[in-house]
């Protein structure tokens, strides 16, 4: 996947330029792994702002930072002071405590029970920050507080043309949003569901788990990344630049090639030009090709 979004960034980066680099704001950029938007990033096509309040986790960010990430350490929400529960394992923090119904319920994750540490912080908006540029793409992964940071942006997102959620399917934390007000947020924003991305599973602890492979058969949903896009319905909204960085996420951060196909054809039916698709279907791998 990721030598397949380099060779397709090249070739856009070539047929599209001059492009302006998409503008990322990553809210959680905790670097457990590397994140969707890097080979986007490694080729020069996005700059990104990444939050992480949690200090162990920021620390990592800053090691060997490159030119393209800039490190913020702000807690990103609805304005005002809360409580933040930072969990040593930091993946886990959150303005949420953990459920101990949820957790008993699944059998996972009980070692993160009653580990955290409360720590008073005061949340910023994302429309507060004036060094803050208008977005292009919001990924955020905040542990229950997605919905938080999409309402505190409203201005930053409004000429935005993606974002990535994590979107929780099983309650982990108590008093965290459901899923359908996350999915309502968005929507208010005039944005669509386009897809999932890796969404995980767990098995649920039972008499023969030790019998039983963990991976093949865990069945309980429990969370994924959800793309959605601002509604492309009505294309004559769109800028062109619009267009060309959505073909560009859609190659390389969400793997939706016929998205990024359908883009290339708007831009050239708009510019009366010749269309990049065909060149880009030749650098698909033959499995997705006829």
């Amino acid at each position: 996947m990721a030598h397949l979004a380099a060779k397709l960034m090249t070739y856009l980066a070539e047929g599209l330029a001059p492009i302006r680099p998409i503008r990322v704001a990553d809210v959680g950029a905790n670097p457990i792994e590397a994140p969707p938007y890097h080979a986007l990033a490694e080729a020069g096509l996005a700059q990104v702002w990444g939050f992480e309040p949690n200090d162990t986790a920021r620390a990592d960010l800053e090691a060997g930072k490159p030119d393209w990430l800039h490190v913020l350490e702000q807690a990103v929400g609805q304005p005002g002071r809360a409580v933040f529960n930072a969990y040593p394992a930091s993946e886990m923090s959150s303005l949420y405590k953990l459920s101990r119904k949820s957790i008993g319920y699944l059998g996972h994750f009980r070692r993160h029970l009653g580990s955290e540490s409360e720590m008073t912080v005061d949340l910023v908006g994302l429309d507060q920050l004036d060094d803050l540029p208008l977005l292009d793409l919001l990924k955020v992964d905040a542990q229950g507080a997605e919905v938080q940071v999409l309402q505190s942006g409203r201005g930053k997102l409004s000429q935005a043309i993606a974002v990535i959620a994590e979107m929780r399917f099983y309650r982990l934390y108590d008093g965290e949003p459901d899923l359908h007000e996350l999915d309502a947020e968005l929507r208010h924003q005039g944005f669509v569901l386009h897809k999932f991305i890796q969404p995980k599973s767990r098995m649920l602890h039972n008499s023969q788990s030790q019998r039983l492979n963990r991976r093949a058969i865990g069945s309980q949903l429990i969370d994924g990344d959800a793309v959605y896009i601002r509604s492309f319905e009505d294309r004559t909204q769109w800028s062109d630049e619009q267009i060309a960085h959505l073909a560009c996420l859609a190659a390389a951060v969400f793997g939706s090639h016929d998205l990024a196909l359908l883009c290339l054809d708007e831009l050239a039916n708009r510019n009366a030009g010749a269309s990049l698709a065909a060149g880009y279907v030749n650098h698909l791998p033959r499995e997705l090709r006829a």
